[in-house]
């Protein structure tokens, strides 16, 4: 049996960086994949790092995107000189755009507590919005600017993180299934896997949209998948200069030209296709924004879909299992590649010292149990 001092389970941005870091800190860690590292939602992402856009009240989730907001220029920094590749992160703004008038009095009042709260949020006219974005339709009711959100590669930056896994000593278990945890006298000590087991005295539970999935009732919580089809597109350099949003799709445009619009929110299993249908509602959302005689000058390159983890309540769950030993981390959905940094540095406080600065208390595994 193979012994560590935390075995991560699940190899997504949140379990790979949550592995990163506590190898960091001295810790011997494993880190168990079913397929290979990040082949599931933090790939299929599209990289939009809002932490201010598209969350429609204060409160602890508002606070802890906050939170993860400011670490990323560092996080993003050393992970840069780490592993010597560019993670492609840019703090360019969100501009969402608004259709209707009840959409505008819903997006003004989310300007408006977060002025209070000393963050910057523009409202522009449809004038202001042509202005900064020409390739955006005349006709939009009014555009709401968020100049502090950032997008990033994220597929560069799961590529990046798993050098920096492997750079910093963690044991990587990919194409390995968890069957079951290992309990002895009431708490854990390691997990049988699809290639034997392994012994730690603490287990971090990662498992995204597979947490419901487990065998093992100590290894389930209420996290479905919630499946987002994609589009990628060549478009002509400068075609969008912020990360574009509206209430029925999304435009991204990398530096190197490529655009990915998306997305939908379908509740299918573990079904991955790429349907008609889907495809229509995201076209159908983009030409909402998008002037018609740009649309010709978009090709199609790639489609794909990714599997996001949905949470009952829609908030993560964060924190101490009702079991000595277990650590959960899981159901992100839209916002796993922004809380990476600040949920790799709780769990790991919480792992090394059984206690972290931020207040868990609302994303506690406990209310569900």
């Amino acid at each position: 049996m193979r012994r560590f001092d935390v075995i991560v389970l699940g190899g997504g941005i949140i379990g790979a960086a949550i592995a990163e870091e506590l190898a960091r800190r001295g810790r011997h860690v494993a880190l168990v994949e079913r397929a290979t590292l990040g082949s599931e939602a933090s790939r299929a992402a599209a990289g939009i790092l809002s932490s201010q856009m598209d969350i429609d009240q204060p409160g602890p989730f508002f606070d802890l995107c906050q939170a993860s907001h400011r670490l990323y220029p560092a996080w993003v920094k050393r992970l840069e000189c780490v592993t010597k590749r560019s993670l492609g992160y840019h703090r360019d703004g969100i501009l969402y755009i608004t259709l209707t008038a009840a959409q505008t009095r819903q997006m003004a009042r989310r300007a408006q507590w977060q002025r209070r709260l000393g963050l910057k949020a523009e409202q522009w006219s449809p004038r202001d919005v042509i202005r900064h974005e020409p390739h955006v339709r005349a006709d939009v009711h009014a555009g709401f600017f968020f100049p502090a959100e950032a997008q990033l590669d994220n597929v560069a930056t799961m590529e990046s993180l798993a050098v920096a896994c492997r750079i910093a000593g963690v044991t990587l278990k990919e194409r390995t299934t968890v069957t079951r945890l290992l309990v002895q006298r009431g708490r854990v000590v390691g997990v049988r896997t699809s290639a034997g087991s392994l012994h730690a005295p603490m287990v971090v539970s990662c498992l995204g949209g597979w947490s419901s999935t487990q065998t093992d009732q100590r290894l389930r919580w209420p996290v479905v998948p919630a499946r987002g089809q994609m589009l990628g597109f060549t478009a002509p350099e400068g075609f969008f200069r912020h990360v574009v949003m509206s209430e029925s799709a999304y435009g991204v445009q990398r530096r190197d030209g490529r655009l990915i619009v998306g997305s939908t929110v379908e509740f299918v299993g573990f079904d991955h296709s790429l349907t008609l249908e889907g495809m229509r509602q995201i076209l159908t959302g983009f030409g909402r924004i998008v002037r018609p005689e740009q649309l010709s000058h978009c090709l199609l390159r790639e489609t794909w879909t990714g599997l996001r983890p949905y949470s009952q309540d829609q908030m993560p769950i964060l924190g101490a299992a009702p079991l000595d030993g277990l650590l959960v981390a899981a159901g992100h959905f839209r916002h796993g590649i922004l809380l990476a940094p600040v949920t790799a540095q709780v769990i790991a406080d919480l792992a090394c010292t059984g206690r972290t600065s931020v207040d868990l208390t609302p994303f506690s595994p406990a209310r569900f149990r």
